[in-house]
């Protein structure tokens, strides 16, 4: 048997599973032998291959060497020659990519006949006796072929429009301009983004809290401390009229603070019963999200992390999956995980391994009808002692992740009671919620509390919540008023975390007002289905380094913003034929086409391309001859405004976002933004600004979302610094 895996490591695995020496470049046995790819060893012709006339549309796409890989390529084809006629099994990584390289391989060595080949499909970390049953269970290579098709659709698809997009483009801005199906269309996401913040207004507001305390203690200042004997808590809620909670002035502020020592009654109470599920298990993407949050990490570098420890430490499964759950034939496997992983552990071999649901009855956790390719990131055993921090902080996710899944729900009452003023009739609502039953929250690690107190931070507007237990609704007076001044918030920027998020469930017009409020999350599309993500979960975390590496985005404090360069080319993209690259809704129409029907989505792809570059592009006058700068969505470039940069003397000009040096070909990198903590900078703040002088007082808000005033002035590093 002849075995072709993806990597060196791989290969090294299979080696050792079936006691295969290494010689001359391949490790062999009596009855097998064992190479491996480095990637991808071939990859498709350059568009001179084909000629240099719009559009280039192979009849037939022809492969090449890759140069970087030259030595291997040849070898392993000399090696899949001289054993066509033996069985072979593929064992590159089991998912669209890994199929692509294997069949680039086998068609380079001229095998058709696929009857001899089987397929090896696993995602448990590669032991000796992972291996053993995965040869023994490899299925024939022709069950892979659909996912075969969509490889080779997606490959190819992405070849017809890069390199007929990117010289579109180029050709009309006279300059090389970079564009991609996929990549485009983040690009165009983040620009929306970005555009919002700019255009948001924040908005002064006031809310009134009422403090409500029992009669005999209405003047205690202690917020819920009971009495003696339990009795005596306060409580606290918001007021309203009608559906407002919140107010564009504090006129209100006097009347209810003259209320302060009348008795309040209950008008109303609701108690509702919940449940909180727990966070289901890890898919790739949903690990890269949380490892951003809480360690910091690229998802390039989170994928890396996981992939050593399965490949590497092989203590956790396969980590390029989309699934976040389990198989129906999946639950011995993690019934004898959990086993070994609590086996040393007292806390969770006593009071949380008998609280697991690890059955067929779990259907959040194993579902075959939501499993695609691979189940979930799982544990598979012990972090070894020898692993890094970096390993280990990415271990701990996918360890407690693993018991959190299968732990039951966090039951809970939710409760809301209206409290009225007797004498004025002001109505104050309070929120509470009462534990009912902890679940799967028994088990609370430090990275589930940091994670849930993120998300609470990140909602806008979440009702106040508090335990109620102690409350005496029939003896309480409003004991004070609080009132408190707000902005409202402009959505934030994308980050690596929040672009994962977009690209696995994208939105068309879904652009936020204020924090968190994406209108259309989650809503499936007019026919009933949900749209599906852009790229696929083993690509996405390389789009925002490729945009990175083409000069279209900056990051500034995990901040993602686009730069000049990116909006030159969404501007020339949006302006052109192949404008819909920056419509998010048209690139996950052709991501389902994809999925549905692989022949299809390329047929449609070549004629997109064909008809695109066919037509011209209304590129406005004088424009590629100024292609660094950004121009406005009118087309016009920027006017000239009269002030003087400190820096270099030459005249600033104003872009879509900011303000720039016109010597920044010289190197002048002098900016100002038209928004800074919140607020506008006005063309009156920059002449001041640059003349050495401070603005007037602007309306700021702070990252925690605390509203302070101050001016603005250039510091000795020509930035911006607050003087209050």
């Amino acid at each position: 048997m002849f075995i072709l895996t993806e990597k060196p490591s791989v290969a090294k695995d299979f080696a050792k599973a079936l006691g295969a020496s290494f010689s001359g470049g391949t490790y062999k046995s009596d009855t097998t032998t064992i190479t491996n790819c480095v990637g991808h060893l071939f990859e498709l012709e350059e568009p001179s291959h084909y000629g240099t006339e719009l559009p280039i549309i192979p009849a037939k796409f022809d492969y090449r060497l890759n140069p970087n890989v030259e030595k291997q390529a040849k070898f392993v084809v000399s090696l899949l020659k001289s054993h066509k006629s033996d069985s072979i099994l593929i064992a590159t990584d089991a998912d669209r990519e890994g199929e692509v390289i294997a069949r680039e391989c086998l068609a380079q060595a001229g095998i058709t006949d696929f009857s001899r080949i089987k397929r090896f499909w696993v995602s448990e970390a590669l032991t000796p006796e992972v291996v053993k049953n995965g040869i023994k269970a490899a299925k024939p290579l022709s069950e892979y072929d659909r996912i075969a098709e969509q490889g080779f659709a997606r490959q190819r698809a992405d070849w017809l429009t890069g390199m007929n997009f990117c010289r579109y483009i180029t050709q009309a801005a006279a300059r090389k301009l970079v564009v991609g199906r996929v990549q485009t269309a983040v690009l165009s996401a983040i620009d929306q983004r970005c555009a919002a913040i700019k255009n948001f207004k924040s908005e002064k507001y006031f809310e009134h809290y009422g403090v409500f305390r029992p009669t005999r203690v209405g003047s205690l200042k202690n917020l819920n401390q009971p009495t003696a004997d339990g009795s005596g808590a306060s409580c606290r809620g918001i007021y309203f009229d009608g559906e407002a909670t919140g107010f564009p002035d504090d006129s209100r502020a006097a009347k209810l603070n003259a209320c302060a020592g009348q008795k309040a009654t209950l008008a109303d109470s609701k108690t509702e019963k919940k449940i909180q599920n727990p966070p289901q298990l890890y898919n790739l993407n949903a690990l890269q999200k949380d490892a951003f949050k809480l360690f910091g990490y690229s998802a390039d570098k989170t994928l890396k992390i996981v992939q050593s420890l399965y490949e590497e430490l092989k203590c956790v499964s396969y980590p390029r999956t989309p699934s976040r759950v389990m198989g129906s034939g999946n639950v011995e496997l993690c019934q004898k995980v959990a086993d070994k992983l609590t086996a040393k552990d007292a806390f969770l071999e006593k009071a949380v391994r008998p609280q697991m649901d690890i059955s067929l009855e779990n259907k959040r956790c194993f579902n075959d009808a939501k499993l695609e390719a691979h189940h979930a990131l799982i544990p598979l055993k012990p972090l070894p002692e020898s692993a890094s921090e970096e390993q280990r902080n990415v271990y701990k996710l996918i360890f407690e992740r693993f018991f959190t899944a299968f732990l039951p729900p966090c039951e809970y009452e939710k409760q809301t009671f209206i409290l009225e003023t007797e004498t004025d009739g002001n109505k104050f609502r309070v929120n509470g919620k009462k534990i009912l039953k902890r679940g799967w929250k028994y088990f609370n690690t430090e990275n589930n509390s940091r994670l849930e107190e993120g998300e609470i931070a990140d909602s806008d507007g979440k009702p106040e919540e508090q335990d109620l237990s102690n409350i005496d609704w029939n003896d309480l007076v409003l004991s004070e008023v609080e009132t408190k001044e707000k902005w409202t918030k402009a959505p934030p920027f994308f980050n690596e975390a929040s672009v994962l998020a977009f690209m696995e469930n994208p939105k068309a017009g879904s652009e936020p007002t204020r924090v968190g409020s994406f209108k259309n999350l989650n809503q499936p599309t007019a026919d009933g289905r949900k749209l599906v993500g852009l790229g696929t979960p083993a690509t996405r975390h390389t789009f925002i380094p490729k945009l990175l590496k083409n000069g279209y985005i900056e990051i500034d404090k995990k901040n993602i913003a686009v730069t000049e360069l990116g909006e030159t080319l969404l501007m020339a993209v949006r302006l052109s034929a192949i404008n819909s690259l920056a419509d998010i809704s048209a690139t996950t129409d052709w991501e389902e086409r994809l999925d549905d029907n692989p022949a299809k989505f390329l047929d449609d792809i070549k004629a997109f391309v064909k008809d695109s570059v066919s037509q011209s592009i209304n590129i406005p006058s004088g424009w590629t001859n100024t292609w660094m700068v950004a121009p406005t969505r009118s087309g016009k470039l920027p006017a000239a405004s009269g002030i003087v940069c400190p820096v270099c003397g030459k005249e600033l000009r104003r872009g879509k976002s900011n303000w720039y040096c016109s010597g920044y070909k010289e190197g002048c990198k002098f900016t100002i933004w038209e928004s800074v903590a919140g607020s506008k900078v006005t063309e009156k703040d920059v002449a001041a600004l640059c003349d050495g002088k401070t603005t007037g007082i602007k309306h700021c808000v702070s990252k925690a979302g605390k509203a302070f005033d101050c001016r603005f002035e250039l510091d000795d590093n020509y930035k911006i610094k607050f003087v209050f």
